[in-house]
């Protein structure tokens, strides 16, 4: 955290609020107790986060103290306790800045703050959860405004799954569903594999609410006074419409109605599960299983990896042991790791934080994303009907080459964009990451 003295402070570039998002409006001149309790504490902190390039921030009550957490690059950081009453003031001053109602601590709000911080704008995501003895936790999620990552270009996504998608719906029908855990991204995702379609041959609607989110050559459907949802998308079939991006498949009425459209439209949107088998039967569950045969063209989920920092990482020659249990080529020459720490008997030995200003020793910046995409072919869907068992469904996959987690992973370690030891992190279980750790043994 920052140095707290007023001077030191006043030296840094601080973050600029620039008012609540979603049309909401606050008043800092009639809390001018609490603003001049918590504002100063407030922009500290997240002009710390912002330096950081944490993602998300949390304040929890714990024995009588706030406890803030930093998240970067989705490992969680502590940033400090803070006194019991100068925490609860910092956690009204984000509430008031993001116009919310700070006298109300009983129940579940949500808002946002507009933010600069070095010329950039941020949306800063606030939402408050009550807990005992009427106190609240509060989290922030920062986003930066420029980094929409709608684009499929704009992620990194592999342009042989784009090509897939692009194949798998080229006739304009059937359903195809981003899933992942709850704030996993999948509403982004899902953005994305709606942008494979090429928009100058199909002719794209949306109907569902993306927030602040921007769908590009996307038409908005303006739907008609007394219009459901059936008369909705018979307009666009009117129309001439070929694909809907339609939001979450949460509603069994909605879901198996969009269904029954998907042999004339093709359908784009998310659905909450853990991984697509999990999907898969949440699916069978809303619309029946002769639908999900008939209409479902394939579930795609991502997780994601750190990068490694480019400006620190450190080459090694792998051996043909490590190459053979991984499943790469045997021609491969180089991977990368994280720098290997200074010897600890060197008293001159620079600290991992001094070699690499840029990453402050982590030694990664930034993440990306290894993917998986379930595609509904004849064999999935006899496996399906048989009982949609996740490993028997799971090793169809691996039979016909199918794109998984953490076979794609391989491909960025390969390139160099990450390393084993994050792959290890991400994916493995403590006894395999043992075993994994003594297989590498990198020449």
């Amino acid at each position: 955290m920052p140095d707290n003295k007023e001077e030191d402070f006043e030296e840094l570039e601080q973050v600029l609020f620039q008012g609540p998002l979603y049309g909401r409006e606050t008043n800092l001149k009639k809390n001018p107790r609490l603003v001049q309790a918590g504002l100063i504490p407030v922009k500290r902190m997240i002009t710390d986060a912002l330096s950081r390039r944490a993602h998300t921030m949390t304040f929890e009550p714990a024995s009588g103290q706030i406890v803030v957490r930093m998240v970067v690059d989705g490992i969680p950081y502590p940033a400090g306790a803070l006194p019991g009453k100068r925490g609860v003031a910092m956690i009204q001053m984000v509430k008031l800045l993001a116009g919310l109602d700070t006298q109300n601590r009983l129940e579940f709000q949500s808002g946002g703050i507009q933010a600069e911080y070095y010329d950039a704008q941020y949306r800063l995501l606030v939402d408050t959860t009550p807990v005992r003895n009427a106190a609240e936790k509060l989290r922030i999620r920062i986003e930066d405004v420029k980094e929409s990552f709608v684009r499929p270009s704009e992620i990194g996504f592999p342009d042989d799954l784009k090509k897939k998608i692009q194949a798998v719906t080229d006739d304009a029908t059937g359903v195809l569903l981003a899933c992942g855990p709850a704030e996993s991204g999948i509403t982004s995702l899902s953005i994305v594999a709606t942008h494979c379609m090429d928009p100058y041959l199909y002719s794209v609607y949306n109907i569902a609410d993306v927030g602040h989110r921007e769908l590009i050559n996307v038409t908005e459907f303006e739907s008609e006074e007394g219009f459901d949802l059936e008369l909705s998308l018979d307009k666009i079939i009117r129309q001439e419409g070929d694909a809907v991006y339609a939001g979450r498949f949460d509603d069994p009425q909605q879901a198996q109605l969009l269904f029954q459209f998907s042999d004339r439209l093709c359908f784009f949107g998310e659905i909450a599960a853990k991984n697509p088998f999990e999907a898969v039967r949440r699916l069978i569950h809303l619309v029946g299983l002769d639908q999900v045969l008939r209409g479902l063209k394939g579930i795609i989920t991502h997780k994601l990896v750190r990068r490694l920092c480019n400006d620190c990482k450190q080459a090694y020659r792998p051996s043909q042991q490590l190459l053979k249990g991984l499943g790469l080529p045997r021609e491969t020459t180089v991977l990368y790791r994280p720098p290997t720490p200074p010897q600890n008997d060197d008293p001159e030995a620079s600290s991992i934080e001094e070699m690499c200003a840029p990453c402050n020793g982590v030694p990664y910046y930034g993440r990306t994303a290894t993917y998986e995409f379930l595609e509904m072919t004849d064999e999935m869907k006899e496996v399906v009907a048989a009982g949609a068992d996740p490993a028997t469904m799971k090793k169809q996959m691996i039979i016909q080459k199918q794109r998984v987690l953490q076979r794609d992973a391989l491909r960025l370690v390969v390139a160099g964009t990450t390393s084993l030891d994050e792959l290890q992190r991400v994916f493995s279980s403590p006894r395999r990451k043992g075993r994994l750790q003594r297989q590498r043994n990198p020449q």
